[in-house]
């Protein structure tokens, strides 16, 4: 903590800074610093400011990359948010108080300590700035710990330094995806709890749900607040060849926020073929594997990603739409397969002229230049010309293990004539360097027209790394590129669950509280 009290004297030395406040007045005022106040979000701080005449407050943390954010609250007392501090350094940050009659400007400084060892080493290999949307790059990355994932979501700058992060090992699971929200709360949930915070790392709310549920790959904000999400649910069972099997990862339930309750669930082994195999093969019991949802506002609908059939459509009211994915051995519907007959709702691929494809492309055969299915896809999200678009990872292509490459791609879906047509892609020329078996994202960024494709697994002989890049929609030229070059450190780097560190998503985001 420090006090200063401004004399005649240095009032004439800093008469510019304090514009009206006049020489022949004193001013007091203490600011004291609180590094990492909330002890899981270290390159961040909390500012308690006493003044003699209520004010406002602006900080700004200087860099290559700086950080500025002004504050409504006016009075004598401020408890002042600051994010975005340089990791192992003495940081510089302006502070500017404006009251009725003038303004100080202080600078203050902060010692931060390095980020973990085990984070990733991050290379910036493309940056046009002027192309790119803004923000900084937000990452929802999850650190092996030897069978188990310690999550620590962080923002980066256009300089691959660590802006922020939380190191949410209290949890002692994965806890994911990071995400902000409408009203700027940072949300994130376990197996059964959600967690709510702000980018101080101060819990606003942790809800516990039943353990009859199990949350899981992704949690979805309505226009509303309230919140889709993925779940399994205890004692659900699927028949396959006469024997009751466990399943998982096949129900979504809708959580009011507000009031911390469950108000709905979908149960969608009732509109999918659940003795559907060609993709099954790790666990008989993940038929569906679902891993993302998008809420269609036009009709209230619900497309979701299910790695292991593809993507389908379901209403609110709980009746199938459609379902994209090869039509090979489609049959019926149902836990117990007694349900209705799935062939029906299957989009037919067509070419830009509305022609249909050759029924080795229909049964995902074959793949065309112009038209491929999705494989083993994450992350589906409609863009704003009501297309879908998603990060196909390519898993199993053709029914094979030997064609690697992943890619975003917009696919054009005519509801009526239940007809899929692909009108865009990325990542498919990039081969194996881009190949992803597992994980990953896409968005579309509206106000620079661009596409964020984030390749979150690749392997490169022995090592591990992740890519996000920001393409041209229009001309597929890359403004962005950065490596993420994944250490797992805490892992034996084995395929198994929590012994790699994985990138889930990323984010373009403004760093600010």
């Amino acid at each position: 903590m420090f006090s200063k009290i401004l004399s005649p004297i240095i009032c004439s030395m800093v008469f510019v800074l304090l514009m009206s406040s006049g020489c022949g007045s004193t001013l007091d005022y203490t600011i004291e610093t609180t590094l990492n106040p909330y002890k899981i979000s270290p390159l961040t701080a909390k500012l308690s400011i006493e003044i003699e005449k209520p004010c406002t407050a602006t900080i700004e943390v200087l860099g290559e990359s700086p950080i500025k954010q002004s504050f409504e609250a006016n009075s004598t007392n401020l408890e002042i948010p600051v994010v975005g501090l340089y990791p192992n350094e003495v940081n510089n940050v302006v502070v500017t108080l404006k009251y009725d009659g003038g303004q100080i400007i202080d600078t203050i400084k902060i010692k931060t300590g390095n980020t973990p060892t085990y984070f990733p080493r991050i290379a910036i290999d493309k940056l046009s700035r002027n192309e790119m949307a803004p923000g900084m790059h937000a990452c929802d990355i999850h650190f092996s710990n030897n069978g188990r994932f310690n999550s620590g979501p962080m923002i980066f700058d256009d300089q691959g330094k660590v802006r922020w992060y939380l190191d949410l090992s209290f949890a002692g699971k994965m806890v994911s995806p990071f995400q902000r929200l409408k009203d700027r709360t940072i949300l994130m949930v376990s197996r059964h709890v959600i967690y709510e915070f702000d980018m101080l790392g101060k819990l606003l709310r942790e809800t516990n749900i039943s353990t009859n549920y199990g949350m899981h790959h992704d949690v979805l904000e309505l226009p509303n607040g309230n919140l889709l999400i993925c779940i399994g649910k205890k004692g659900a069972f699927i028949n396959l060849d006469g024997k009751n099997v466990v399943s998982d990862s096949d129900f979504i339930m809708l959580f009011d926020r507000k009031n911390s309750k469950i108000i709905k669930e979908w149960d969608l082994a009732k509109h999918l073929d659940v003795s559907k195999n060609e993709l099954n093969f790790f666990r008989p019991g993940d038929f569906l594997h679902m891993n993302g949802l998008a809420f269609d506002q036009n009709d209230n609908s619900i497309i979701v990603s299910g790695k292991n059939l593809g993507l389908m459509k379901i209403s609110w009211d709980d009746k199938l739409q459609w379902i994209m994915s090869p039509i090979k051995s489609w049959g019926k519907a149902g836990r117990d397969g007694n349900g209705f007959d799935t062939k029906p709702y299957l989009l037919t691929a067509v070419d830009s002229k509305g022609e249909t494809y050759t029924n080795a492309i229909q049964n995902g055969r074959k793949s065309s230049d112009q038209f491929d299915f999705p494989w083993g896809q994450h992350a589906p999200n409609l863009m704003p010309n009501g297309n879908l678009l998603l990060f196909d990872n390519g898993t199993f292509r053709n029914y094979e293990n030997n064609i690697h490459y992943s890619r975003a791609v917009e696919y054009n879906i005519n509801e009526k004539d239940k007809t899929v047509a692909q009108v865009w892609q990325y990542g498919k020329q990039r081969g194996l360097g881009f190949f992803s078996s597992i994980v990953s994202d896409v968005d579309y960024l509206q106000e620079s027209n661009t596409v964020l494709v984030t390749s979150g697994f690749i392997k490169n002989g022995t090592n591990l790394l992740a890519k996000i890049v920001e393409v041209d929609y229009e001309t597929n030229k890359e403004v962005f590129e950065a490596t993420l070059y994944l250490k797992s450190e805490n892992g034996n780097k084995s395929s198994g669950w929590g012994q790699t560190d994985i990138l889930y998503r990323s984010e373009r985001l403004d760093l600010k509280y």
